[in-house]
């Protein structure tokens, strides 16, 4: 079942929320030479589901959806944040107690079985987010893991790794129950589904 009780969601969110920072604009920039330059909105996929969907235009608007970086955990000795976090989005909801706002971490779902694209989406709930790491520059991207290319019935002495994937792409996909142009993660490019481009997301400080 996809949706979680808004009761289960606030408890995600008091358990992290002395580790977000925030709100930031989430900006999404095309890659090799690329003209797309926007920013990320939040769009209805579902039952308090929402997608990451592209707004064009370079400045950044008045009414930009804000996003939080959680971080997942702290180093016990300094007590400061540690990475990787979960991307967060306030959803704006109506309760008995008027308009609530769940928090909403990004998840990265396989589009289908056949693809090697994942689907951005916010679900209620922030531990159950993907987690993701984020750059000096506010680039976000995934630990690459190791790197199995090469593997065969040796097992490698020296295990290689992929370093930094910032593999994500803005795709018309299916998002939820809607098809837009959204924001998915390509695991080993090239994307199965040609429409996909490649870009940068990157977190941007409102102030």
């Amino acid at each position: 079942m996809l949706f979680r009780s808004t009761a289960l969601a606030a408890l995600a969110a008091t358990a992290s929320a002395s580790n977000a920072t925030g709100p930031y604009a989430l900006q999404i920039k095309g890659k090799d030479n690329s003209d797309i330059n926007g920013y990320a909105a939040a769009c209805h996929a579902g039952a308090a589901i929402e997608g990451l969907c592209y707004s064009e235009g370079s400045a950044l608007p008045a009414s930009v959806t804000e996003f939080y970086y959680n971080y997942t955990s702290y180093d016990t000795q300094t007590g400061e944040p540690m990475q990787p976090g979960w991307l967060v989005y306030q959803l704006s909801v109506s309760g008995t107690n008027g308009t609530e706002l769940i928090p909403s971490a990004m998840q990265l779902e396989l589009s289908s079985w056949g693809s090697n694209v994942y689907t951005a989406i916010l679900m209620p709930g922030v531990e159950q987010g993907t987690s993701v790491y984020k750059d000096d520059d506010g680039t976000l991207y995934m630990e690459g893991g190791y790197d199995d290319s090469n593997f065969n019935e040796t097992r490698p002495t020296a295990i290689p790794t992929l370093g930094k994937l910032t593999n994500f792409h803005l795709c018309y996909q299916f998002t939820g129950g809607y098809y837009y142009q959204s924001v998915g993660f390509v695991t080993t490019p090239p994307s199965h589904n040609p429409s996909c481009e490649p870009v940068d997301l990157a977190l941007v400080e409102i102030s």
